[in-house]
């Protein structure tokens, strides 16, 4: 069982503003809405091994504990650092979670890896890359609204991804790289 350090002070006895204290810090304070593993029904302990709170796909545990197949890709959202540095991280978050939403709609096996990486099951080349690419003209098309740091509502026209395909992860990481390196000598 975990215990406290006693010397250890939380953010509350060092007089800290919470308002200004980055939300991974809250979140481990926040005993309301957090609960201990050991207080979780097999259901919530499930949700949060498995999948993604950011986007509600599974994860990439999920992923690497699931059904071997044929292709996988691997996708980057563009962009994503300037526009969380332009509009802030809600709209960030906000596209990552489109992007996810467009790659189901697609009828894509999709796993969110981690920020605004994706991986694809399929069990052919062809497959992936004919619904990747319908997702990619899908997402430079589609505006989304996102509250910028202003506190204003922008509508962002469209964004953009790349995608890799392999058999393997690594083959599909090097495909990734090598067709990001493609975008920066346009």
């Amino acid at each position: 069982m975990y215990q406290r350090n006693p010397s250890a002070r939380t953010p509350r006895e060092q007089n800290v503003d919470l308002r200004k204290v980055p939300a991974m810090i809250e979140r481990r304070i926040d005993h309301v809405t957090r609960k201990r593993v050991s207080e979780m029904s097999p259901e919530e302990m499930r949700r949060a091994l498995l999948i993604s709170q950011k986007t509600g796909l599974p994860n990439r545990r999920a992923f690497d504990e699931g059904q071997p197949s044929a292709f996988v890709a691997m996708s980057d959202v563009n962009g994503l650092k300037a526009m969380n540095d332009k509009y802030g991280y809600d709209a960030g978050d906000t596209l990552v979670h489109t992007f996810a939403e467009l790659l189901i709609s697609l009828g894509l096996e999709a796993y969110h890896d981690k920020g605004d990486e994706f991986i694809c099951r399929g069990e052919s080349y062809q497959e992936l890359n004919v619904k990747l690419s319908q997702a990619q003209q899908l997402l430079r098309q589609q505006a989304f609204p996102v509250s910028g740091l202003d506190g204003r509502i922008t509508t962002v026209e469209g964004a953009d991804f790349c995608f890799g395909i392999g058999t393997t992860l690594k083959e599909a990481e090097i495909s990734l790289k090598h067709q990001k390196e493609l975008r920066r000598t346009k």
